[in-house]
Parts: C-alpha cells; sequence; structure tokens
C-alpha cells in the first residue's frame, strides 16, 4: 500500500497492510482464509534480518494458504490442521527451531470448523470452545509456538457480540510472547459479513490485527509474557472524589446547606456515604474546602453560594 511521503528504502512491510485484490496462495472456498501476501511481507522482513530460508511452521493451516507461500518461495515449511486429526491445543508440534510460526486462529464461533469433523474431534476444535476457554486455549498455544520459534506472528480479529453492540477482542485479551516487534493493521477486503444489513447505528469491522513477536527462547531459558488482564467488577464510585461529587450536587440544587448536599449525595453518589464512618462531618468539611478554594461563597452559616 502506498504511504505518502514514506522512505521508499524501507521494507515493504509497515505497520499498515491492504491486499485489495486476492492472489494464489490458498483456497479461496475455505471461509477465513488469510491471504499470502502477509506471510511474504513477514518473510521479507525476517530475510532482510538475516534469516536467507526462514523455516516456517503453520499449525492451523486451514485452506493451506501458508504451505502455498512457503512453496512458492523455496522455504522449508510443515503444516498441520485439525482436519488432519491435529489438535493444535494438546498435541506436539512436530519440530523445534522453526524461525517463524504462523497462528492464524478462529475468530472465536464466528465460523464452525468443527461441523465435517469426526465426532472424537469436534470437542477438541476452538471454534466450538466458550469465550474463556478459548482465550486460554489461545494463551496455551502462543506459548507452545513461543517454545518452538524465534518468530511468532499471531493474526486475529475482534467480533462484535450479537445483539450487545460491544466486541469480543482476542488480542486484548491472549497472552503476548517476548517481545512485540510490530502491532500490525490489516485491511479486511471482501469479507462476507460486507454483504449483510445491520440494523441501529452499527460500526463495521474491517481490519485485523497482525502481531509479531520475537521470543528467541533458548532451551532452558525463561522467556517474558503479557499475562491477560483479569475481569472484575470494580466500584467505579470510589473513583469520584468527594469534591467532585459536591461540585457535581451543588449544580443541580436550589439552596446549598450541608442537609442538602448530604441528601443528594444520598441519591446520586450513595456508595461515598458507605465509605465513610462520618457522612456528615465528611460533607461539611468538603464545603469549607470548596470555599477555601473559591469554589464557594458562605452566604450566612451554613448557607453557601456558587461564587462565580
Amino acid at each position: 500500500m502506498q504511504i505518502k511521503g514514506l522512505n521508499q528504502n524501507f521494507s515493504d512491510l509497515t505497520t499498515l497492510i491492504s491486499v485489495p485484490e486476492r492472489n494464489r496462495f490458498g483456497d479461496s472456498r475455505y471461509r477465513g482464509n488469510y491471504d499470502g501476501e502477509v506471510l511474504a511481507k513477514l518473510v521479507s522482513f525476517l530475510q532482510r534480518s538475516g534469516i536467507k530460508t526462514p523455516y516456517v511452521y503453520d499449525p492451523m493451516e486451514g485452506g493451506k494458504t501458508s504451505r502455498d507461500v512457503c512453496d512458492f518461495m523455496g522455504l522449508p515449511y510443515i503444516g498441520d490442521d485439525i482436519h488432519n486429526g491435529f489438535d493444535v491445543v494438546n498435541d506436539d508440534f512436530h519440530d523445534t527451531g522453526f524461525d517463524l510460526t504462523m497462528l492464524h486462529y478462529p475468530y472465536w464461533n464466528m465460523i464452525d470448523y468443527a461441523h465435517n469433523l469426526p465426532a472424537h474431534l469436534q470437542g477438541k476444535d476452538m471454534s466450538r470452545m466458550d469465550w474463556k476457554p478459548f482465550i486460554e486455549a489461545v494463551s496455551h498455544v502462543n506459548y507452545k509456538a513461543a517454545a518452538h520459534s524465534r518468530y511468532v506472528a499471531v493474526l486475529v480479529g475482534d467480533m462484535v457480540v450479537k445483539g450487545k453492540g460491544f466486541i469480543k477482542s482476542i488480542q486484548r485479551e491472549m497472552a503476548w510472547i517476548g517481545n512485540p516487534i510490530r502491532h500490525i493493521t490489516k485491511v479486511q477486503h471482501n469479507a462476507m459479513s460486507y454483504r449483510s444489513n445491520y440494523r441501529g447505528n452499527f460500526i463495521p469491522i474491517v481490519t485485523e490485527h497482525l502481531i509479531l513477536f520475537k521470543t528467541d527462547y533458548q532451551p532452558g531459558g525463561e522467556l517474558w509474557i503479557l499475562v491477560p488482564g483479569q475481569y472484575k467488577k470494580i466500584d467505579i464510585d470510589a473513583y469520584v472524589t468527594w469534591k467532585t461529587a459536591v461540585r457535581s450536587v451543588t449544580k443541580q440544587i436550589e439552596q446549598i446547606t450541608p442537609e442538602s448536599v448530604f441528601e443528594a449525595i444520598k441519591q446520586q453518589f450513595p456508595i461515598k456515604l458507605k465509605k465513610t464512618n462520618t457522612p456528615e462531618a465528611t460533607v461539611r468539611r468538603t464545603l469549607q474546602e470548596l470555599e477555601a478554594e473559591g469554589y464557594l461563597k458562605r452566604k450566612v452559616r451554613g448557607i453557601y453560594i456558587k461564587a462565580s
């Protein structure tokens, strides 16, 4: 993709990849098949980094894009897939010492890849997993790839949760391994979802995430990872200070007194009252602090007005 003003001495791999026209690599009938130009650009980067003939592994080769690219470029390659009986989560990788492992995960349950699998494999397919086990499986495979490969490329997308409007993001919740060389945005062209009609104010997803990690893992060594964030509920009102809460309610009440402010706080910020043993005294002290700052003025004893 042409970037205006970009020095042409750089390689053709940038943090934005757009391949509008499909090339000959991979089976175009295989849903979710990625464009071979992505792998070709990654290989070119490795070659410019001194790895002249990268050894490539793809444990979820699907439509065989990676295999076709490596055959075309004359690169050593191993490919596996659950449709060949290989369980990427639980089975051993077939070799080690790879220069690049390409991981193109199913976008959770967007496409059911298990429908034509033998019964004993259907429950192992990642597209049939619930969200939490799916993310744990993605992270586990990332760890395995890091233990077998100098570089790991992860290509994933975001999914809109049906009927909710928000997204599930694989790259946001999976474990990051080693050092991220680049987080690349890949434009999606001619996706099947573009042909659908959506209700309401829908924001189409037209990009994917391609993250290139450098692991430099050595047998017997250790590897830094970024562990996924934990979901938990927080007390959101705890992040609203007493001053902010009192300022907010004083904009809405006609007569500013400790009593009226206390009642307004009780209605709008009830958690604040539960976090102190002396809420009335805290209200009075906060009013005095706002007076000292010039936000409030004392009209008479116990009654305030806004200074402005």
